[in-house]
């Protein structure tokens, strides 16, 4: 189990007061449980009202795909004011503080649930101790530059999709990105405009992409996109919109020796990869999508390869 005690978090009186604020409202009054141990711990599970199954099976409310949970091993009723935990016949076993669970029982705030080796926290609302937690994961799981995740996240997302993807024979796919010649604007223009320039083609991606698609940074100016469900045909059409949507953007920015603004047009080069029974580990998908990014580079740039 974690050891993360919210409270040690250093954190000002305005950051607390936008916490506060964030959290108070009719939005963020769902249940939730809050991943307590393992590389998720911070993260935030929303219950919705009616029945929630927890597991590793794609089709559940909460996928929870850790060593020990089984497919479909338990579930949340939320029921209005009442909460019921209850054990789907799990392999090994649903724990609520620290009680094996026989027969549905009642959550109430704070308490803590386990599921095989993954241990959860129960609250009523996302309140304010919810929130820093939240915070925490964002702080280990989320590239500061960018605001979307970072190489960490990504390894665990898709060691997860790879699993999963073995399981279920669902198609998976990766693509590599990078922003061409991205050297060249910080020596021109300052590294103030290449954040400008990294951080809005990050977002302008991530507008891009489903809701529930993984874009991570992995380096200066590299990403990766986590396209589980998606073969390789589906796959170059999301890469190639991903291409379009950063080479739409202009930027108008000003040369660190002096002179008029210049307009600048990022662009980026795609390189995929799809899962097969000879890439293992993540390192070996990452590493196939590597070497179909380079052909990219290799054929001019502002491409897609793969």
């Amino acid at each position: 189990m974690s050891n993360w005690d919210p409270s040690t978090v250093a954190m000002d009186r305005r950051e607390l007061s936008r916490l506060r604020s964030l959290f108070d409202t009719d939005d963020n009054r769902a249940c939730c449980l809050v991943v307590y141990s393992g590389a998720e711990a911070g993260r935030a599970l929303t219950l919705n009202e009616g029945a929630n199954q927890l597991g590793r099976a794609a089709e559940g409310q909460v996928q929870l795909d850790h060593p020990g949970v089984s497919r479909r091993h338990a579930e949340v009723l939320v029921d209005g004011a009442q909460v019921l935990l209850r054990d789907l016949g799990s392999a090994n076993g649903s724990y609520h503080n620290d009680e094996q669970v026989v027969a549905p029982v009642a959550l109430h705030d704070g308490d803590l649930v386990r599921l095989g080796s993954v241990v959860l926290k129960f609250y009523r609302q996302r309140n304010l101790d919810a929130a820093l937690h939240d915070r925490l994961y964002r702080q280990a799981m989320v590239d500061e530059g960018t605001g979307v995740f970072n190489r960490r996240y990504l390894l665990d997302a898709l060691q997860r999709a790879m699993a999963q993807s073995r399981r279920t024979a669902m198609p998976l796919c990766v693509a590599a990105i990078d922003l061409d010649h991205f050297k060249a604007v910080n020596d021109r223009y300052g590294h103030a405009a290449g954040d400008t320039v990294l951080r809005d083609s990050a977002a302008a991606m991530q507008a891009a992409l489903p809701a529930s698609t993984v874009l991570a940074r992995v380096g200066g100016e590299e990403f990766v996109v986590l396209l589980t469900g998606q073969d390789l045909v589906a796959a170059r059409v999301l890469a190639e919109r991903l291409r379009a949507v950063v080479a739409a953007q202009a930027f108008t920015l000003l040369p660190m020796n002096g002179g008029p603004s210049e307009l600048h047009a990022q662009t980026t080069s795609l390189g995929l990869a799809a899962l097969t029974p000879a890439l293992r580990e993540p390192a070996d998908m990452l590493a196939a999508a590597d070497l179909m990014l380079y052909q990219a580079k290799q054929s001019g740039r502002n491409q897609v390869a793969g």
